[in-house]
């Protein structure tokens, strides 16, 4: 939003230069400002008087200078990352063959936005440590050019950015991470069950996913978040983000019946935000292809 504002108000200074006493003197000619597309901002095209040919060369210069010194202030701040970098080559994305939140949600934002990367899913943990691939020791990760990211809201929020499915203002930024991390939340209060003693399991379960139990807790966390929205069906604005492509993929697997004590129909008999973003979800055209590709894991 930053780039896009200093371009229009670069547009504007323009504009209002032209319109006013530069131009005196001279008759009124037309130009074309033309669309600009970057990283998927749109600033329109603007129909302009065109400066007359006996514009001084210092005040055109000192117009110009507005806006290609704004665009360049850009390109030089930090605020500015995702509109300057240069786009990755290759990237990778490391983790088992399986659909679980973490990586899944990565992979499929990379998909859902167009973006070309290597799904490499048959690479031993063991190996990828030896090459000094897992910064904290755990999948799954990510490799740009050579250079590595870890961490499921780091990871997320990077691919989205690429992928152009990023909230415009710094406040949808701020909820997709919030909702990452619930995620998180959810996926280690489950976890911690799978050390427990096979007899134990079933019954700790099942305390968790009671009303006031740690489990619907965190649920009920996001279920705030999606009411919070607008009841929309997304968790943040009113398009599909990372962050609902990692509710999904979370509840489809606490839902899915694989994890005794957690009966199947839990989510969808006490969460009916959570239940309609998933519905959303499924019902996205680039979704659809995806699970077409990986059937396996989508068949019901």
């Amino acid at each position: 939003m930053l780039l896009l504002e200093q371009l229009r108000c670069g547009s504007v200074c323009l504009e209002m230069a032209l319109r006013a006493g530069i131009l005196q003197g001279a008759a009124p000619r037309t130009t074309v400002v033309p669309a600009l597309q970057l990283r998927g901002y749109a600033v329109a095209p603007r129909i302009l008087p065109s400066p007359p040919a006996q514009l001084p060369r210092q005040r055109l210069g000192r117009v110009l200078g507005q806006i290609v010194g704004g665009a360049a202030a850009i390109c030089v701040s930090s605020k500015a990352l995702a509109s300057c970098d240069t786009p990755p080559k290759v990237i990778k994305v490391f983790y088992g063959d399986m659909p679980f939140w973490r990586a899944e949600c990565i992979r499929m934002t990379l998909f859902l936005g167009g973006v070309n990367f290597e799904d490499v899913r048959d690479k031993k943990r063991d190996d990828l440590k030896a090459e000094g691939k897992l910064t904290f020791g755990a999948t799954p990760v990510l490799e740009v050019d050579g250079k590595m990211l870890s961490q499921t809201q780091a990871m997320a929020a990077y691919c989205s950015r690429l992928a152009g499915l990023h909230p415009d203002s710094d406040w949808g930024a701020a909820k997709v991470d919030e909702a990452i991390n619930g995620c998180t939340d959810v996926t280690m209060t489950v976890g911690r069950t799978f050390s427990l003693p096979a007899e134990e399991k079933v019954k700790a379960r099942q305390e968790l996913i009671k009303p006031e139990g740690r489990l619907s807790m965190h649920l009920g966390g996001l279920e705030k978040l999606l009411r919070e929205n607008g009841s929309t069906g997304y968790a943040v604005g009113d398009s599909i983000t990372v962050a609902d492509l990692a509710i999904w993929r979370l509840i489809g697997w606490i839902g899915s019946g694989v994890i005794d004590g957690i009966p199947k129909d839990y989510v969808s008999k006490t969460f009916p935000e959570i239940t309609k973003l998933c519905a959303t979800v499924d019902c996205h055209p680039k979704v659809q292809e995806w699970k077409a590709l990986h059937a396996k894991f989508y068949q019901k």
